[in-house]
């Protein structure tokens, strides 16, 4: 059940257990008429795990009108949690129990308040960051000319293999042909150094290649870039994603996941290069989530052991967890890479839908897989490989 594998359901589920019974024995402390503003404390509680939940549910899945719930629930309950503190404060002359909720709201209101500005300078930041370097274009960029002493394009490599026979090669590497002020490229150079690759994944928005300029026009855009990446053979795939930060949809991110996996064998397409703006964040969580879907999809699935269950960031324990395993995986390959919290905590609400069966079976009913497929148990052992190296001393 997913309740008790995602780590923000089982929050949201804690914190309602924990309110009621601390309303309980709120209740149970005897007050006279002046004393009214006691019977929040009995009242807001429960009601806050109604936010709690809204949040735990539409924090990853912001799709629609959805976009601001996850951001207002936050706010209401920091406003909440501090209204209480100062109510219990008010009135701990009446009962010691009194000092456990000051203690307790006090406590979630501090952490609603950090998860709250963590939320706003990862969604923030993206935007800042484009601006920041659109503001800063040179002369090289402005004149659209190439300088000299372009070093290769570095991409770095994560090989998952069940056999000799089957393996999916992962790449990671910035953006090709990334034009900003301290790294001017040349898309043809570096598509040229990609020449073994079969499949670029570019989780880029389009509005972050609007002020590279690569074309007579200075015009440039999601479709330019395609045109040029096609030219060369390469199959395109484009899932944009916001910088900094995570999908709008984690079920349609794992649908996205699921089919870049499933393509690649079917189609016999197992070289993939998968980049962002700088080649860290967003690219080091797609390669970890693949990672974790490739398991999934070639082995038993294992069971989710009680520390997966809890998001325990900023703690990396790979003995322990699976996600941590493959984070460090990742990070081994590419140093540097998956960092940013929201994106690691995106991680491993996505593992734990890998574990839910009944949400597994809804993905496999939406991509109309079959039990052969998806639990391919004809595979004896899963290792990981994890090699860097310069594709353009190689092709």
């Amino acid at each position: 059940m997913l309740l008790f594998r995602s780590p923000t359901l089982l929050f949201a589920l804690i914190y309602f257990l924990c309110s009621i019974c601390l309303a309980i024995l709120i209740f149970n402390i005897p007050y006279d008429d002046t004393e009214n503003l006691l019977q929040l404390l009995i009242i807001s509680p429960p009601l806050n795990s109604i936010f709690v939940f809204l949040f735990a549910l539409t924090w990853i899945e912001r799709r629609f009108r959805l976009c601001y719930v996850p951001s207002i629930c936050l706010v209401l309950l920091f406003i909440s949690s501090i209204l209480l503190s100062i109510i219990s404060f008010r009135y701990l002359h009446i009962s010691k129990l009194v000092y456990f909720s000051l203690i307790y709201h006090s406590f979630f209101a501090i952490v609603f308040l950090l998860v709250l500005i963590l939320i706003v300078i990862c969604y923030s930041y993206g935007s800042l960051y484009i601006h920041r370097f659109r503001s800063m274009m040179t002369t090289e960029q402005q004149n659209d000319t190439q300088p000299k002493d372009v070093p290769p394009l570095k991409v770095d490599q994560l090989v998952l293999q069940t056999s000799e026979n089957d393996q999916l090669l992962l790449h990671m590497s910035i953006l090709p042909g990334r034009r900003i002020r301290h790294d001017i490229r040349n898309i043809e150079d570096d598509l040229n150094q990609l020449q073994q690759i079969q499949t670029i994944i570019t989780l880029n928005e389009s509005k972050e290649l609007s002020f590279m300029n690569m074309t007579t026009k200075n015009i440039f855009n999601m479709d330019t870039y395609s045109t040029f990446i096609k030219r060369t053979n390469h199959e395109h795939i484009v899932y944009p994603i916001r910088d900094r930060f995570i999908p709008k949809s984690i079920g349609d991110y794992i649908q996205f996941i699921f089919s870049i996996i499933i393509n690649a064998k079917n189609g016999n397409r197992n070289l993939i290069l998968i980049h962002c703006m700088g080649g860290m964040g967003r690219t080091g969580m797609t390669v970890v989530c693949l990672e974790l879907a490739y398991e999934y999809l070639r082995k038993t699935k294992r069971q989710q052991r009680f520390i997966e269950r809890f998001c325990h960031y900023p703690l990396i324990l790979p003995r322990l967890c699976r996600v941590c395993q493959a984070i460090c995986n990742v990070r081994r390959a590419r140093p540097g890479t998956i960092y940013n919290p929201i994106q690691i905590y995106f991680i491993h609400e996505f593992y734990a839908r890998l574990q839910s069966n009944s949400y597994m079976e809804e993905i496999k009913r939406i991509l109309h897989l079959d039990e052969d497929i998806l639990l391919d148990t004809s595979f004896e052992s899963n290792s990981i490989l994890n090699t860097n190296y310069n594709l353009s001393s190689s092709m």
